[in-house]
């Protein structure tokens, strides 16, 4: 019975850290994608102010000089400039910790964490930051001392009378106790600040490497649809050679023309719907020219804003399935292609007449396969694609939640 309720307590511990994982990283990738969008606009902008060259260090100057400058701002009151009167003293009172905790916590980030934590040298680092706290508590003692001393104090009035006059004959645990704590809060705060920078910089290189991996994949897989469509059709029109020599002549004429705009258009990482559906238009026209005039052939189209952008040649792979495998010697052939496109939902509907090959798709799917692939990559979780067999009929249907941030 125990060791149920220990099993199922450590796979609830599990669970809840997989949930808090996962909730995070999507708070991660939300506020990437908002400092993304961010630096889009900024590269948008053209003044020439912007573009100007500006180092790394100059930020983290005007940073320091804000933390120095600003406080005096909370200190001297600019309605009342007659009665101002500085006290040296508590200038130096408010600025040195404030200086001395900015001076530790870059030698931290820059030095200590680096060389001591991810070496696994804890005591080294521990020694370290007690010694630098220790010696900013001394330099404030000798920098007050400074200020206060009378003209007979010596160097031996500052060790016997003064410096750390506090704790002067013996060190109490309660402030050996309170300087264990300050040091180790320094310590962790400093250490935790390195991890978190060094995991968020980590997760942005990761997912950069992620998104040139997929950007690669894509111009790799829309670099495959060129070629693929121009072997088929090259086949084509091989066929007809020999049949009719006129139609070969005339479906060269119209491939021409489809390569045309293909070369100028699919190399772009967007075209305007209007665009792609005119090169699946053009297609289908080169299809049917060998197929038979009773081929019943029919492309509607409805599109809202012929203007939306999408990816090239993204549909092709579905128009060439209904094109190709349409031809049926035992009854009519047919092809009923619809696309429609309303607010951001891009529809493809196609019904065709089905003659099932021998061939595997093993042989001769790079179409599909490819055009499953870039939808994955592209339209991952924001499209729906089925396919039914229907009294011979083979029934397409794609459903693509367009991009709002396409241009």
């Amino acid at each position: 019975m125990n060791d149920n309720s220990s099993i199922n307590s450590a796979e609830n511990r599990i669970g809840f850290i997989q949930r808090t994982r996962n909730k995070l990283a999507v708070l991660q990738e939300m506020d990437f994608e908002r400092n993304e969008m961010k630096v889009r606009k900024l590269l948008q902008d053209e003044r020439e102010l912007i573009q100007f060259p500006i180092p790394l260090f100059v930020p983290a100057l005007f940073i320091w000089l804000f933390i120095i400058i600003f406080p005096l701002v909370l200190i001297l009151d600019p309605s009342s400039y007659s009665s101002i009167s500085v006290n040296i003293k508590g200038l130096i009172a408010f600025y040195f910790p404030l200086l001395c905790t900015l001076f530790i916590f870059f030698l931290n980030q820059k030095y200590l964490v680096p060389s001591f934590v991810f070496k696994k040298r804890y005591a080294f680092y521990f020694i370290s930051n007690s010694i630098l706290v220790f010696a900013a508590l001394f330099i404030r003692e000798v920098t007050f001392f400074i200020i206060e001393r009378s003209p007979s104090d010596g160097v031996l009035s500052f060790f016997q009378d003064y410096c750390f006059s506090s704790l002067k004959g013996h060190l109490g645990f309660g402030s050996v106790l309170t300087f264990v704590i300050l040091v180790s809060l320094v310590c962790v705060l400093c250490v935790f600040y390195h991890l978190m920078v060094r995991q968020i910089i980590r997760a942005f290189i990761l997912r950069e490497q992620k998104r040139m991996g997929l950007q690669y994949e894509l111009d790799f897989l829309k670099n495959q649809l060129s070629p693929h469509f121009l072997f088929n059709t090259l086949n084509n029109i091989s066929a007809l050679i020999q049949i009719d020599s006129k139609r070969a002549e005339s479906s060269m004429n119209k491939l021409s023309q489809l390569l045309r705009v293909m070369l100028y258009q699919v190399k772009d990482k967007y075209i305007s719907l209007q665009e792609d559906v005119g090169i699946l238009q053009k297609y289908a026209d080169l299809e049917k020219l060998r197929l038979n005039d009773d081929f019943d052939f029919v492309f509607n189209i409805k599109l809202e804003n012929p203007n939306v952008m999408i990816e090239p040649l993204l549909m092709m792979p579905l128009m060439e399935n209904a094109m190709k495998h349409c031809v049926n010697p035992k009854g009519k052939s047919f092809a009923h292609v619809t696309i429609t496109q309303e607010g951001n939902v891009l529809r493809f509907h196609s019904e065709n007449s089905n003659f099932p090959r021998k061939s595997s798709r093993k042989n001769g799917g790079l179409g599909l396969a490819t055009f499953e692939k870039r939808l994955d990559l592209i339209y991952s979780g924001a499209y729906e694609y089925s396919v039914n067999i229907v009294d011979d009929v083979y029934i397409s249907d794609l459903t693509i939640f367009l991009k709002k941030e396409n241009p």
